[in-house]
């Protein structure tokens, strides 16, 4: 039995230790280490990496009329019915026109077909449509930076609030347990009634509810932020302990104002496409010169046979110069136009009411920050003139001074202006970091 006991006890020791070595450790300083981290692992800018892998490749597909197209090719032709040239019938001592058959039942050609697009207008305009659309992914890339940055942010921010939020009710867990077990004293000394002592309890009960609910906001920030910064679940971020105390020591720092609002950029490029797009279809409406030259052999033969003797074939060359000049295509450029002239419209519309609303929301957004600058430094002055009447309204509570019913109110008066701070310092640090996302890309 102690030996089954033994290895059990080895093997839950190994499993842990094995656990332990499988959990990556990383350290975050501040929030800019937290960004670096988010935007080298996130699986967004990954496919971001991809799509610009993608969109250099059809940029140089987009290149390929600037070079001539060469085709090797073999094919077989039989003449079922041979067309005729009409002779006149005294070179064969007969009278008026003889209609004769020229040439061979079947026939074989062989060789190498080489063109090129000499002017191709509408080309051109597609290869500038691919550049574009390399710069169109990287600012659109950009712009998920910002907005990754703000969510990376308010989450990060949430975490250290939740998480000085646990420190601060297992803080009052304490004070609250003490002030139990001092009305449960005094009710047995026949100084107070089950009444105080039932609701000193409730009150240690409502400490413990806010420990928990700070507990699952810190797990549910800490998911986020693995989900957005790319690692996996068995991941730890090791943060610095003092992060949200210098965060709270610098509410009393001046609004340092917006930068460029990344998320407008991809509009403008939008429209500049859309642009590339209708006189690329214009340039379909133009004429089109091709250069083609064959070189090959042929063979001609009375059956069907196909012979690699010596002589067989015979020398096949020839260049030519064509024209091609669309003229009627029913109305397919026409419409395809007007479609692509609509998009434009659309692009257009979408960037007037994208920059109206954003400079909304920035002023709105410096409101807010100036507002919850206000809220943050006041609650928390608030909050630690409340911490320090507590303590002193316990030490008179332990010595008769004040009732329990004075001693309790104040305790809720406490916890209502903690719970306001740390609502109020959340909020400012998610306007704070809103404003700190649109500065440049770490």
């Amino acid at each position: 039995m102690n030996k089954i006991l033994f290895y059990f006890l080895f093997y839950l020791t190994a499993l842990g230790t094995l656990n332990a070595q499988n959990n990556e450790v990383i350290k975050i300083d501040n929030l800019t280490s937290l960004w670096k981290l988010a935007i080298e692992n996130n699986p967004t800018q990954k496919v971001y990496a991809l799509k610009k892998q993608q969109t250099i490749d059809d940029r140089k597909t987009a290149e390929s009329y600037k070079y001539p197209q060469a085709t090797i090719g073999i094919n077989g032709q039989d003449n079922l019915i041979q067309s005729v040239t009409p002779v006149p019938g005294i070179i064969f001592n007969k009278p008026g026109t003889v209609y004769l058959q020229f040439g061979k039942h079947y026939t074989y050609n062989s060789g190498l077909t080489i063109t090129k697009d000499l002017f191709t207008w509408q080309s051109k305009w597609q290869e500038k449509i691919a550049k574009e659309n390399i710069a169109l992914n990287t600012v659109q890339q950009e712009a998920f930076i910002q907005t990754l940055k703000t969510q990376i942010g308010q989450y990060y921010y949430v975490l250290l609030v939740a998480k000085s939020s646990i420190k601060i009710a297992e803080r009052d867990i304490l004070v609250a347990d003490s002030a139990f077990q001092t009305a449960k004293q005094k009710f047995k000394e026949g100084l107070t009634d089950a009444s105080f002592v039932n609701q000193a309890n409730i009150n240690k009960n409502n400490v413990s509810q806010n420990l928990e609910t700070s507990q699952l906001l810190y797990n549910q920030a800490m998911a986020n932020l693995k989900i957005l910064s790319g690692v996996s679940a068995n991941t730890i971020f090791a943060f610095k302990e003092n992060s949200i105390d210098n965060e709270s020591n610098q509410i009393n720092e001046e609004y340092s104002g917006l930068g460029t609002d990344k998320t407008l950029i991809p509009y403008s490029l939008n429209i500049t496409i859309a642009e590339m797009q209708c006189k690329a279809q214009i340039a379909a409406t133009y004429p089109k010169f091709v250069a083609t030259g064959y070189f090959g052999f042929q063979q001609f033969q009375d059956n069907f046979k196909l012979g690699f003797e010596k002589n067989s074939w015979t020398d096949y060359q020839y260049i030519g110069l064509g024209l091609n000049w669309p003229i009627f295509t029913g109305f397919a450029n026409s419409n395809k136009l007007k479609s692509i002239t609509t998009q434009k419209q659309i692009a257009e519309t979408n960037l007037k009411a994208a920059t109206f609303q954003s400079a909304v929301n920035d002023s709105l957004l410096i409101q807010n920050y100036q507002t919850y600058q206000r809220m943050t430094i006041t609650s928390k002055n608030s909050f630690e003139l409340y911490g320090k009447n507590l303590g002193l309204s316990m030490l008179k509570f332990k010595e008769g001074l004040v009732s329990i019913d004075n001693y309790l109110k104040i305790f809720q008066d406490y916890l209502t202006a903690e719970n306001t701070y740390l609502n109020n310092l959340t909020n400012y640090l998610s306007t704070k970091v809103a404003i700190e996302a649109r500065a440049s890309t770490p």
